[in-house]
This record gives C-alpha cells, sequence and structure tokens, in this order.
C-alpha cells in the first residue's frame, strides 16, 4: 500500500502474517522547517548543515518524532476509516535525512479477542533503501465486518 490508498479493514478480514508497505515521499528540507515550527524543536541539527557535521551527524538529520510520525501514518493508513489506534511505540536507529525515501514494511503479529473487541498487534520496519532507520509497533483495535 502506498499514501493515499485507505480502505477500510475489519478485524475478521485480517491475519496473523498478513504484511504490507507503505511509502513516503522525500523527505524535504521543508518538512524539517514545518516540524520545526509546529513541535517547537528548533536545534540545529536539523537544519544547519555545518553544525550538524561539527557534531558529528554527517549533515542535517530529520526530526525523530517526524520519522515516528511517519510510522504512525502507516499504522493508520493500513488500520483504515473506523479502526482506533490503542497503543504505538517506535525505536529509532539511524538517522533519515532530506532525500531519503522511508518505506515501512509490517505485518499482523498478534490478532487476540473477537471481532466487537479484538485487537491487533503490528510491528513495522521503517527503512531507507536497506537501512533500518526506525523499528516500531502498535496495536489497532479493527472495527467488526
Amino acid at each position: 500500500m502506498t499514501s493515499g490508498q485507505t480502505e477500510r479493514r475489519s478485524f475478521e478480514a485480517v491475519n496473523v502474517g498478513d504484511r504490507f508497505e507503505f511509502s513516503k515521499p522525500p523527505v524535504t528540507t521543508m518538512q524539517l522547517a514545518m516540524y520545526a515550527g509546529a513541535s517547537g524543536d528548533f536545534n540545529r541539527i536539523h537544519y544547519d548543515h555545518h553544525f550538524s557535521i561539527e557534531a558529528g551527524l554527517g549533515g542535517v538529520i530529520a526530526h525523530g518524532m517526524l520519522t515516528m510520525g511517519m510510522l504512525a501514518q502507516a499504522v493508520t493508513e493500513w488500520a483504515g476509516p473506523g479502526a482506533l489506534v490503542r497503543d504505538i511505540r517506535s525505536r529509532f536507529l539511524s538517522p533519515v535525512r532530506p532525500g531519503d525515501v522511508v518505506v515501512f514494511k509490517g505485518n499482523i503479529t498478534e490478532k487476540n479477542g473477537s471481532p466487537v473487541n479484538g485487537d491487533c498487534r503490528l510491528e513495522l520496519d521503517g527503512y531507507v533503501v536497506d537501512r533500518l532507520v526506525i523499528r516500531g509497533a502498535a496495536t489497532v483495535r479493527l472495527p467488526a465486518a
């Protein structure tokens, strides 16, 4: 699945082992500026190339929470209308930079309960090419069919 292809899912229609993929367009410096403004995080590592080089980061990096927001979007796009994201967690493993395309690969690892109050557990990995940048998990309550 790519961005913008949301469909309604039901608890009965998904199974443990189901896989999905979600891709975001390349990260832009405009996104970094907009995220800094929205979050109040104006750390120079997110916009000052020379400063971020001196800090040992190899260049400007995206805000970690911007990357987590992308992961959350992958979860909500997969879940579709009527779903409730009950929990979401992530661990940052490698920086995301302007120009990077983050691709999320996810799968359903657990399915518990009944169609009326059942939850699905998702695990997702975010990659830039073959470099793992973020690993996450979410618990989602899907609507009954």
